[in-house]
């Protein structure tokens, strides 16, 4: 196969000139029982992907026989891949033969993240707490399709994190890796904590749209007391001297099936990943567990470009996990309407079930303006456009002590849920959003007999749903 390689100006007058004959040619050939081979293959607009890579998409070369769905197969393949916003693929005849011009758009490669959170409570007393994180990732790395990310947060949360992921294209298996360490506060014990921890993957492609991997993730969590001891709700004297730094290793299996029509704010498809973990590796001081976990989501289109997003999410373990597992929901990743991790301090919850529906309204888009500027960021990009969407709310969940409680519907449990709308802007082009949702979540008062709506406000950057 030869590839040729221009600039976009050059593609972009190539097809102007194709375009001028190519309906009534290719009518002609569809039409005729003379076999046409193709003669010639040119790709343009592939600034980073290196053509090596992109021969193993191509599902034609020079010398065969002119096959129109081959060119649709070779489209769909490029697509999917997510490294392009445009792709065009169509055969030019001429007296040798037929010469396809692929034409290509690339995505943004650079990925900017924002984000912050606070919480309410800080070594069990009332004090709000902030933390900023800053990350920023490059897809298809060296033209490669290799990813690397990395990130710092700063304040009340502190820490530093690295990721590498790499798939072998010759073949369908992936590999990865990564390392963190995060300083950071306890909410209810005076405790600090500086995690420190490591990822190692391996994956495997089954099918066009799933994925396997198996992951060894060792943790270190060391802690440094604040105060020597404390009193817990039954006026009962709590050591914490003697609470033991932490090391455990966890197994995790899981299984991706991805048919979103775009990983940044889909708008029809579905998600599922499912994932068995296990700390018994390695465990020390911890107990040992297994746990299940899912997470699906749907992506449903609805008139007037609305779209409706649901989410299911199911947490099953076949054992007690112990105070240093529990689980603890809120803030905008699970129930809105709460604080971070506001749920589930009842009792030391092992089973849960989330559900959340978000419905989506564009209501105003603003026309594009150019701004070269932003080319010495996100390449190929000169112009810029958002679009402000409502949205309206509800989230519920509910956590069982039970590590069956679940699929048992008994044993002590907790509740919670939240109505509310948000706004959303959207800039497409460089694939980045932020968000401000005003949730109210149902919340026991002080005498526990009642409850009482109260009104929560998330801010956070890119979209969960």
């Amino acid at each position: 196969m030869i590839i040729r390689f221009s600039t976009i100006i050059t593609a972009f007058l190539c097809i102007i000139a194709v375009k001028t004959n190519f309906a009534d040619v290719t009518s002609a050939q569809m039409h005729s029982d003379t076999v046409v081979y193709i003669r010639a293959v040119e790709i343009y607009g592939n600034v980073t992907t290196r053509p090596e890579i992109l021969k193993r998409f191509i599902t034609f070369d020079i010398g065969d026989q002119l096959d129109t769905s081959a060119l649709r197969v070779t489209r769909n393949n490029l697509i999917r891949t997510q490294l392009f916003e445009g792709v065009n693929v169509f055969p030019h005849i001429r007296e040798d033969g037929a010469h396809v011009f692929i034409v290509l758009k690339e995505a943004v490669r650079l990925s900017l993240g924002y984000s912050g959170e606070y919480g309410t409570h800080k070594y069990g007393r009332e004090k709000l707490w902030w933390s900023v994180h800053l990350d920023a990732g490059l897809h298809n790395f060296r033209g490669q399709f290799e990813d690397i990310s990395g990130g710092v947060s700063f304040w009340e949360r502190r820490g530093v994190r690295a990721s590498w992921d790499k798939p072998f294209l010759s073949t369908p298996y992936s590999i990865g890796a990564a390392a963190a360490i995060s300083i950071y506060p306890d909410e209810w014990l005076p405790l600090d904590y500086r995690d420190i921890s490591a990822r190692i993957t391996a994956g495997r492609r089954v099918g066009r749209y799933s994925q396997v991997s198996l992951s060894a993730i060792p943790i270190m969590r060391h802690r440094t007391v604040r105060e020597e001891i404390m009193l817990g709700n039954d006026a009962t004297v709590i050591p914490l001297s003697t609470i033991p730094n932490i090391y455990e290793a966890f197994g995790v299996l899981s299984f991706v099936n991805d048919l979103r029509s775009s990983r940044f704010d889909p708008q029809k498809g579905w998600y599922l990943r499912n994932e068995i973990r296990t700390n018994r590796l390695y465990y020390d001081l911890t107990e040992p567990f297994v746990q299940f976990r899912n997470d699906f989501r749907y992506y449903l289109p609805m008139l007037f470009d609305d779209m409706m997003a649901l989410r299911l999410s199911v947490t099953l373990r076949d054992s007690e996990a112990g105070y240093y597992h529990r689980l603890l929901y809120g803030d905008a990743g699970q129930i809105r309407g709460y604080n971070q991790k506001e749920l589930g301090w009842n009792f030391i919850a092992n089973s849960s079930v989330l559900i959340s529906a978000k419905y989506h309204k564009p209501v105003w888009k603003a026309p594009a303006l150019k701004m070269p500027l932003v080319n010495t960021v996100y390449s190929g990009v000169n112009e810029i456009s958002y679009r402000l969407d409502a949205a309206l709310i509800a989230d519920y969940a509910r956590l069982y002590k039970d590590p069956h409680g679940v699929l048992l519907f008994e044993g002590p449990a907790q509740s919670g849920m939240g109505f509310g709308g948000g706004i959303r802007i959207v800039i497409p082009e460089i694939r980045q959003s932020g968000c401000i949702d005003i949730v109210w979540g149902r919340k026991e008062t002080l005498q526990g007999s009642s409850h009482e709506w109260k009104k929560v406000i998330h801010l956070y950057f890119d979209l969960f749903y």
